[in-house]
């Protein structure tokens, strides 16, 4: 994650988008995606050395910062402490902040079952079961 030093980034774009807590000590990977050194570290050592968003290979970056100390992405890592650090000290302290930001639109994930129609004129889910169930059990 690249973040102007000048610009104050929104909270949505200091959390993890896995478990949308705040990034703590942030690793940002070769391939531009960031995640907390804990839970980066938890993908290493069960032997998945992939990106966890993109599953670039990033073994060797790893073995090359990892003995230097130079996982974390200090410039974010400083942004995120100076401007979020009530959000920061209750992650630390295991707690969850009051309310969870979500900049973006809610997203609607399709079934291959949906059609064109089902998105135009969407029906309560009961009603719309027997739209989808005899494609589903011809399918079957």
């Amino acid at each position: 994650m690249a973040v102007p030093k000048d610009t104050i980034p929104s909270l949505s774009e200091c959390q993890w988008h896995i478990c949308l807590e705040i990034l703590i000590e942030p690793v940002t990977l070769p391939c531009n995606h960031t995640l907390c050194k804990a839970c980066f570290q938890s993908t290493m050592e069960k032997a998945n050395l992939c990106c966890p968003f993109c599953r670039r290979r990033v073994s060797s970056w790893t073995r090359y910062h990892t003995p230097r100390n130079s996982l974390v992405n200090m410039g974010l890592w400083t942004i995120i402490q100076k401007h979020y650090p009530e959000e920061c000290r209750l992650r630390v302290s295991g707690q969850q902040s009051e309310e969870i930001v979500d900049d973006h639109q809610p997203v609607r994930l399709l079934s291959h079952f949906q059609r064109q129609s089902d998105l135009e004129h969407p029906v309560p889910h009961r009603a719309s079961k027997k739209n989808w169930q005899p494609s589903f059990k011809f399918q079957l």
